[in-house]
């Protein structure tokens, strides 16, 4: 398929060692050219932000947080992004044939139905969606392989949808933290100066 070339998967150096999971919604024009999550303007505004919490010692407060965590092979802090397809359909080329089109459509609208502030809201069947299957296979697997005490950090609204519906169907205990917001949000900078993450995340979990 067409479409399989835009895949981008998790960045999880060592899942043994994994601490934190932040969960991204999904892939762009960076993260295809780097060939993992992050890698963009909006994770640079998030290694910024977490060296600011007094997280990430060694982190260059230059570069986005996915080639942080690559070049350093950094172990306790992972990516997940919802979807291993961009969901911006603006990403993709204009010639697509009938059959991939109606799959970025489908991604799109999963974007759309989960922006909180988007009026014009799609009606998607979440739990239906192939992306959604996809997203919660991805994430059990990580979940089986991590330590229990695991936490995980949904980042914007298409994250929080993601992980909200992921609760509803998982068995077991999860340590899910109140979520970031993302940093394309307009108001980014005004809604993180009153976030605290040290009163939930010890700053030894992310050295």
């Amino acid at each position: 398929m067409f479409l399989e070339q835009y895949k981008v998967f998790n960045l999880i150096e060592d899942v043994i060692k994994l601490k934190v999971l932040l969960i991204l919604e999904s892939p762009y024009i960076n993260e295809y050219l780097h060939q993992h999550p992050a890698a963009g303007d909006s994770a640079l505004e998030l290694t910024q932000f977490l060296m600011a919490q007094g997280y990430l010692k060694n982190f260059d407060a230059q570069l986005p947080l996915g080639c942080n965590i690559k070049l350093l092979n950094y172990h306790s802090l992972g990516i997940l992004n919802c979807s291993i397809l961009p969901l911006n359909k603006a990403f993709y080329p204009c010639a697509l044939n009938s059959e991939d089109l109606a799959k970025v459509n489908a991604l799109a609208a999963i974007k759309q139905n989960l922006n909180q502030s988007n009026p014009n809201k799609l009606p998607v069947d979440l739990k239906k969606s192939s992306t959604f299957k996809d997203f919660v296979s991805r994430l059990t697997e990580v979940l089986e392989q991590a330590p229990a005490d695991i936490i995980i950090v949904p980042c914007g609204d298409t994250a929080i949808g993601f992980v909200d519906a992921f609760k509803t169907i998982y068995q077991k205990s999860l340590t899910v933290l109140d979520s970031l917001p993302h940093p394309t949000e307009p108001d980014w900078a005004e809604k993180t100066a009153a976030i605290r993450l040290t009163d939930h995340i010890a700053p030894q979990i992310l050295p």
